[in-house]
């Protein structure tokens, strides 16, 4: 995937610092206000477009002292890593309108299916001297290494310019999101590339389960609302979620060169993983 570092860092910082403001306000506010027209909540469902900002982070880690011939070594792959690729699903927003400029808002949906791809090699020291290194696996061949589930529930404090009358309100806000991964699953081509060379094939290597880490980012957010009748409403946003995460994986294998040799975690390793969503949302709500 290309990098995008321009667009990560395009989001005005007094947008940042409006929104950021707006969030501590509207709890503030949240005891002594109304809307003029009664409404307080507001419903939306539809479609989010979700971009991630992603660039392999590298990889760390290392052969165990259970790895035949190879011993415990320490190995550090900075070209390397996971990225995280383009996906679509479905989002509901709840908005509960504090008065006419403020509301607090829950984003939930259906947690979208997350593709990473591969990149870079991850290459061991030979156990031979003079012998060029071992290829372990070649991450490129990967455009899905690994799929996951996830869940991004996401508060937000906003706040509306116009009044309830506007035909078009613009607003911003900030908040945070709260990230699950669950559900990680390998391309089944791993592990037959993890023994794609005759020497680590003795070993008969297979990749254990994968362990992403929960994590908590802020979020910015900017969109509008038109206005359909006096309560059905169509809304369009952009919104920015500073997101990374960790992955760590385990390799077993024989922990000797026999037949009947017992199985061990022959290499381990762990990479951070840069999510930085870009998310568009186009829905249709309804105020009540």
């Amino acid at each position: 995937m290309p990098r995008n570092s321009a667009m990560k860092n395009a989001f005005p910082k007094k947008l940042f610092s409006i929104a950021t403001a707006v969030a501590l306000c509207s709890t503030a506010s949240l005891a002594q206000a109304d809307t003029s027209d009664g409404k307080r909540w507001a419903v939306s469902a539809g479609w989010l477009h979700i971009m991630p900002q992603s660039d392999a982070q590298g990889v760390t880690g290392g052969t165990t002292a259970q790895a035949p011939l190879l011993g415990e070594r320490a190995l550090s792959y900075p070209q390397a890593g996971f990225e995280v690729q383009n996906t679509n699903t479905a989002g509901l927003i709840v908005d509960y309108l504090v008065d006419d400029n403020l509301s607090i808002e829950l984003v939930i949906g259906l947690p979208p299916k997350m593709n990473l791809s591969g990149k870079g090699q991850i290459v061991l020291p030979s156990p031979i001297e003079g012998h060029a290194p071992i290829t372990a696996a070649n991450l490129d061949k990967f455009d899905k290494i690994a799929t996951n589930d996830a869940y991004t529930p996401t508060v937000l404090g906003k706040y509306h310019f116009g009044t309830i009358q506007s035909p078009v309100r613009p607003y911003v806000g900030a908040g945070l999101m709260y990230a699950h991964f669950a559900n990680i699953k390998a391309d089944r081509g791993v592990n037959a590339e993890l023994n794609n060379d005759p020497l680590l094939a003795l070993l008969n290597l297979k990749l254990g389960p994968i362990k992403v880490e929960d994590a908590v980012a802020p979020v910015i957010i900017a969109g509008m609302d038109f206005a359909i009748n006096h309560s059905w409403f169509a809304s369009a946003s952009v919104s920015y979620a500073h997101l990374s995460t960790e992955a760590e994986l385990e390799i077993f294998g024989k922990t000797a060169l026999s037949a009947d040799a017992p199985t061990g975690v022959i290499l381990r390793g762990k990479s951070d993983i840069e999510v930085n969503p870009l998310v568009t949302n186009l829905g249709v709500g309804m105020r009540f």
